[in-house]
């Protein structure tokens, strides 16, 4: 209890001090370019390493084995690395504060708006799955009801965001993630342990659950998983979809004070995916040997009956102060995007577009509590599915996989489909959004629901390019939406070689990686 207070007392202080700052608009939305690289740096690594992300990927370790590498490794190094050197140079070089600048002047104002809706949606709805398993976590250690979590959680959230803005989260992060490390960082040891060293762990897992390729069908959406959906869904889509346009990720690497840092910060992202891989992945593997039988009706429980398991009454207190920590965390993450994406994407330019910035600086804060009001109800949607992992990857391939068609072809042929944003996005979003309900209806079938998401992702991809081209072409060639910001961005961007090798020895150990648990 002691340590819960000094937790929430530590948020309050930060929520306070990061509020005195004078800011506009802009600064309170997003910080753009006012914040230093290794801030950001370990921001994004704590946004994204959370406790969300290491309880689903503990689940998946235990579910489907080596497989739930394959998030990390397939799922993130190829596209970071690709963003490092084209999306993000550009971005920052380009002066467009967040993605939906870089859609509004290839596709205009309309497509903004549609593109801003859609990603208010999934971030409210990722929201809801952070105050859904941070109540989890509360009823579990404490004894309380879900309802009780809930209302414990948001107002603190609430009144940080509300204070700090955005610039509140991202130092909060910073406190989050040292308690993190220090409830994870054992359980790898005690692990490895467990089983009498590291290699002895590594032969004591099942062939079919340790080779994490070999056993892999070619194309068959009926097994649990496929070479197909797993390098073109994951790999491709959904990865490049989630590391070029998350507005979570987006805000905090073009917060960085000089813009030629900035490939450092998908760079430090994809090395970073190389430790947590073995750090979260490996005990969420080795888990089901562990704990037998306990884990049989709640993959979601990976992580805390591995923390019951291995530590003391002492160590669990921590444990549980690193999950609640950063589930707070990326809880106010998603709060703070939705209400950028709102104010900056729908009311300023659809709303009221001549407001002062002082107007648009009291919209955020009103829109910060909205938010956290709105999550509480899908918190409650959120809690009607067993695996958060599979839901997280059901949202995004609903609503990101479009939006990563339209940056690719806004890169590739932003003249000719320049037309057919709002079309094309609809159109994506829409089949997204009938397969799935299909498969939730029994009509389609897959091996799983992530074979599921992997094939939806693939298909609202291929429908939003081909309905975005189409009807540009239909509709003839238009020029940029804002000629002004076209000749703001540079023709080319230049890397030091420190970059470009960092970027050869992550890509090459990923590689090596996929070798050794072939």
């Amino acid at each position: 209890m002691f340590l819960a207070v000094v937790y929430l007392a530590a948020l309050l202080i930060v929520g306070i001090l990061t509020g005195r700052k004078k800011r506009d608009s802009n600064q309170f939305l997003n910080a753009t370019g006012s914040l230093p690289l290794w801030v950001c740096i370990i921001a994004c690594i704590a946004a994204n390493c959370g406790s969300l992300d290491v309880m689903g990927m503990m689940a998946l370790g235990a579910q489907y084995g080596t497989l739930a590498f394959h998030f990390y490794w397939i799922g993130a190094i190829p596209a970071l690395v690709v963003v490092a050197f084209w999306l993000l140079p550009a971005y920052a070089r380009g002066r467009y504060p967040t993605v939906l600048d870089y859609i509004s002047h290839h596709y205009g104002s309309a497509t903004r708006s549609l593109v801003s809706l859609c990603m208010s949606l999934t971030m409210l709805l990722l929201a809801g799955v952070c105050l859904c398993a941070v109540a989890q976590v509360i009823v579990t250690f404490l004894g309380l009801t879900f309802l009780q979590g809930v209302l414990i959680t948001a107002p603190v959230v609430l009144f940080y965001t509300w204070a700090g803005g955005f610039r509140a989260t991202v130092y909060t992060e910073l406190l989050h993630f040292v308690v993190v490390l220090a409830a994870l960082v054992p359980l790898l040891f005690l692990t490895v342990n467990e089983f009498g060293g590291f290699d002895k762990l590594l032969r004591s897992i099942p062939p079919a659950r340790f080779h994490a390729w070999h056993n892999l069908p070619l194309i068959a959406p009926g097994a649990t998983m496929d070479r197909f959906g797993l390098i073109v869904g994951l790999g491709l889509v959904l990865s490049f979809s989630y590391w070029s346009t998350d507005f979570v990720q987006m805000q905090r690497a073009l917060a960085v004070r000089m813009p030629r840092d900035v490939p450092y910060i998908p760079l430090s992202m994809a090395a970073s995916k190389l430790i947590f891989a073995l750090l979260v992945v490996l005990p969420g593997v080795a888990a089901p040997l562990i704990l037998g039988r306990r884990l049989a009706t709640n993959w979601n429980a990976t992580l805390p009956e591995m923390m019951i398991h291995f530590y003391g009454p002492a160590w669990v207190a921590i444990g549980v102060m690193g999950l609640v920590a950063s589930l707070v965390s990326t809880f106010a993450n998603n709060v703070a995007g939705f209400t950028s994406a709102w104010v900056q994407g729908i009311y300023q330019p659809r709303i009221r577009p001549q407001a002062t910035d002082s107007h648009y600086l009291w919209v955020g804060r009103t829109s910060n509590a909205a938010a956290v009001i709105i999550s509480i109800g899908s918190a409650y949607v959120a809690l009607r599915y067993q695996s958060l992992m599979e839901y997280i990857q059901l949202i995004l391939s609903t609503f990101n996989a479009p939006l990563f068609a339209l940056v690719a072809l806004a890169a590739l042929a932003p003249r000719r489909t320049a037309r057919g944003g709002v079309g094309g996005f609809a159109m994506g979003v829409a089949s997204a959004m009938l397969q799935q309900s299909l498969v939730i209806a029994g009509v389609l079938h897959f091996g799983s629901q992530m074979s599921a998401n992997f094939y939806t992702a693939i298909l609202s991809f291929a429908v939003t390019i081909a309905g975005t081209v189409t009807i540009g072409v239909i509709r003839g060639r238009a020029v940029p939406a804002d000629q002004r910001i076209n000749k703001l961005e540079p023709a080319a961007v230049r890397f030091s070689t420190l970059t470009v090798m960092w970027a050869i020895v992550v890509a090459g150990v990923c590689v090596l990686f996929n070798v050794l648990f072939w």
